[in-house]
């Protein structure tokens, strides 16, 4: 039998065993806390560094080729054309025939208006060439912008090609009956001079309206002859 001495010596051995087993699981929750604490923060930071990743993958993806210099940066507009400078002029029209005639035709009307201007008058019979002459400008610089600006795509439901035609045919008609009278009445040399200047600028006109007529006649033989094949 034990005495009282034994079982307290027991008592505290049990005891003090109790009391290291609760240290022990304090020290085991604490490390899983921490082993816990330490994951969630690994965790933490992967997800941020595959999110820094993505936002830098976005950024090298929209950024621009390595082979474009900054001074050569170029403009990009999905779903649009970028505007190019040679749509607003029409450069073919300016060096085309029509156009070379029509400036030849402003050339000569702007002589033959300052040859019967600067001079007397003749019965009135230089009025009307210089009249016909200022007008025969007016309408022909106005066909000039309308075709060198492309301002035709803009009224689609107008056909600018027959009304040149009909203006060319017009003015050429108009400058042919005003310069025969103003040299056949007038025996100045400046108003002789102005009715040549008049009939030089109706032959410009005259060959612009057969180029029209031309052009258009071969936009439509195509139609005709696969209509024919059809």
């Amino acid at each position: 039998m034990f005495d009282s001495s034994d079982r307290d010596h027991i008592g505290g051995h049990r005891y003090d065993s109790a009391a290291t087993e609760n240290v022990m699981c304090l020290v085991a929750t604490k490390a899983y806390i921490v082993d816990y604490d330490t994951l969630d923060q690994a965790n933490r930071t992967t997800t941020s560094t595959s999110n820094d990743s993505t936002a830098l993958n976005m950024n090298t993806s929209n950024a621009a080729p390595s082979y474009m210099t900054p001074g050569h940066m170029q403009h990009v507009n999905y779903g649009q054309q970028p505007p190019a400078s040679e749509d607003f002029i029409d450069k073919a029209y300016v060096t085309s025939i029509r156009s070379i005639l029509k400036f030849a035709c402003l050339l000569f009307s702007f002589i033959a208006f300052v040859c019967v201007a600067a001079t007397p008058q003749c019965n009135g019979n230089q009025i009307f060439l210089a009249s016909v002459a200022w007008l025969v400008i007016i309408m022909q610089v106005t066909i000039i912008i309308v075709f060198v600006f492309r301002l035709k795509r803009k009224f689609t439901g107008i056909d600018f090609d027959f009304l040149d035609f009909f203006a060319t045919a017009h003015d050429a008609i108009y400058l042919l009956v005003s310069s025969s009278v103003t040299i056949h009445y007038c025996r100045n040399p400046g108003q002789v001079a102005g009715g040549v200047m008049g009939i030089f600028a109706f032959v410009c006109l005259a060959g612009d309206a057969v180029v029209i007529f031309l052009a258009r006649r071969d936009e439509s033989d195509p139609n005709t002859s696969s209509n024919g094949v059809r």
